[in-house]
């Protein structure tokens, strides 16, 4: 019987390029240790409303900086405050000033990339935080 855990890995960024992007990206890494659950959601509110961080598992939340209704910056501070275990948060912001990254740093991220980015580097970047998941 195989029992991995859960990973449930949300992508929330308003640009669908991206989005679809992303999922591409993580679809083809090769992540053995989880059993991977990968969702797109074009806002905070969208993202808040599915009730994902309900799932019992891991949780990887790739954010961007800039969008409407509630940006990564606002959905990192919501994540770090309301839930009773770790979120790994990574984000990816066209944001670029070292106030924002220290700013999303402090309020918890683990990781920060400045779009546009290097598929290699955010697949490195994200196996990085995977493997800090026990």
């Amino acid at each position: 019987m195989n029992s991995k855990t859960k990973l449930f890995i949300s992508i929330i960024d308003n640009d669908e390029m991206i989005q679809s992007l992303l999922v591409r990206i993580l679809n083809l890494m090769n992540i053995d240790q989880f059993e991977i659950s990968i969702e797109a959601y074009d806002d905070g509110v969208q993202f808040f409303e599915s009730h994902t961080l309900d799932a019992i598992g891991e949780h990887l939340l790739i954010l961007d900086g800039v969008m409407p209704n509630m940006d990564g910056i606002e959905i990192l501070q919501k994540v770090k405050s309301d839930s009773t275990r770790h979120v790994y948060v990574l984000m990816l912001s066209a944001r670029k000033s070292k106030s924002e990254i220290d700013k999303a740093l402090k309020l918890g991220a683990d990781d920060y990339m400045i779009k546009p980015f290097s598929i290699k580097e955010l697949q490195a970047r994200v196996l990085q935080i995977i493997q800090r998941m026990k």
